[in-house]
């Protein structure tokens, strides 16, 4: 009896033949302009957003200065520290719209090599290399304003910060840290 329910489980489970394969992930993308970066992730980039690229930090105890200005009175700010994490987020969002335009074009650049048909194994090889090295220059500006926010802040100012975004059961922002 049992084998017999097993083999009937197996067949109620078992695709039907001639059935349709399921759709590819990608359908529907293939009208973007850019086909590995949805609309979201080409404005999020031009306009010098995080997009996660500094989650390591974030997540670790390494305060954002775009979060600390918009928490600036919960957190306490000092009128030094607030002119100071200003200065900083105005470095950071003017180095990472710069980087962000550029792998947006680069990405632009390899699609145009696919979509024309004059894609080359060296261009494949060094198009890919140049949008890796873009990204990597991104995120380190992005994590290197998180690094240097910190400094500003008291460590209990970070130990709140790490609280008010809902990290409090996690996270190493109780570490000690030079200001």
């Amino acid at each position: 009896m049992k084998l017999l329910l097993a083999a009937l489980s197996s067949l109620a489970l078992a695709p039907v033949a001639g059935a349709a394969e399921p759709a590819s992930p990608y359908v529907g993308e293939q009208a973007r302009e850019i086909k590995a970066l949805p609309p979201t992730e080409i404005e999020g980039l031009l306009a010098g957003k995080g997009l996660g690229y500094a989650k390591a930090a974030e997540l670790n105890g390494f305060p954002g200065p775009a979060h600390v200005l918009e928490l600036a009175s919960e957190l306490g700010l000092s009128e030094a520290q607030a002119v100071a994490t200003r200065a900083l987020h105005s470095r950071m969002q003017e180095q990472a719209k710069a980087l962000g335009a550029r792998v947006v074009a680069a990405e632009a650049a390899l699609e145009r090599d696919f979509r024309d048909g004059t894609v080359t194994e060296a261009g494949l090889t060094s198009s890919v290399a140049q949008v890796g090295q873009l990204q990597a220059e991104l995120r380190a500006v992005h994590l290197l304003a998180h690094v240097e926010q910190r400094r500003f802040l008291s460590p209990e100012q970070v130990v709140r910060y790490m609280h008010l975004r809902g990290y409090h059961a996690g996270g190493h922002a109780s570490s000690a840290h030079a200001h």
